[in-house]
């Protein structure tokens, strides 16, 4: 009876992570989006785990303006995501977080706010200057930030002297006071799956 017990134990020891990686589960951190998983989870499984339905297995948008082959999960939705696969199509690469209902355990999402996203930091950040290919690219050190790429843009006045004041290829202060007026929130979140 004991042995039966421990066994009994070591299944719901071992199931209940399984579980937690579900289709439904909208969190993400560095190395896992909902129940894709770094290093486990292939292409192939997307539709076995999303439902046939819901991916859409096409050319995705990638650096500089370019495409690769990639999938759309629950593509035009709030549960959005796109997914770079590597040249021969048999890892993931890359997850970009899409839609507005992903979220981290601290709360960072599409749309977080710069006082919210450097609440989340811990502090202060650095960011590429806005208006090039590499706009507003967050250089942030917190714990919860690491191995999320994260992209901040402004939302309103993005026209005004003050948003020329941190445009260009140079790094600025998270607490630069061009950004007051700006509504500066988080544009794009990519999480690596690559080596």
């Amino acid at each position: 009876m004991r042995l039966h017990r421990l066994a009994f134990a070591a299944v719901l020891v071992f199931a209940v992570p399984a579980l937690a990686l579900d289709a439904g589960d909208r969190t993400f951190q560095a190395g896992r989006v909902g129940a894709i998983v770094k290093g486990s989870t292939q292409p192939a499984d997307l539709a076995r785990i999303y439902g046939a339905a819901n991916v859409n297995y096409a050319k995705v948008p990638a650096a500089e303006g370019q495409e690769q082959a990639g999938a759309f999960i629950h593509q035009g939705t709030p549960n959005e995501l796109q997914l770079g696969f590597t040249e021969d199509g048999k890892r993931i690469e890359f997850i970009r977080i899409v839609g507005k209902n992903w979220a981290t355990r601290e709360g960072l999402r599409i749309g977080t706010s710069l006082a919210e996203l450097e609440r989340i930091n811990g502090g202060p950040f650095q960011f590429s200057g806005f208006g090039w290919d590499y706009g507003g690219a967050v250089f942030a050190r917190g714990k919860a930030l690491a191995g999320i790429g994260i992209t901040i843009a402004p939302t309103k006045n993005e026209d005004s002297k003050e948003a020329q004041r941190v445009m260009g290829d140079r790094k600025f202060s998270s607490r630069h006071p061009a950004l007051k007026n700006l509504g500066v929130a988080v544009s794009s979140i990519v999480i690596g799956f690559g080596p």
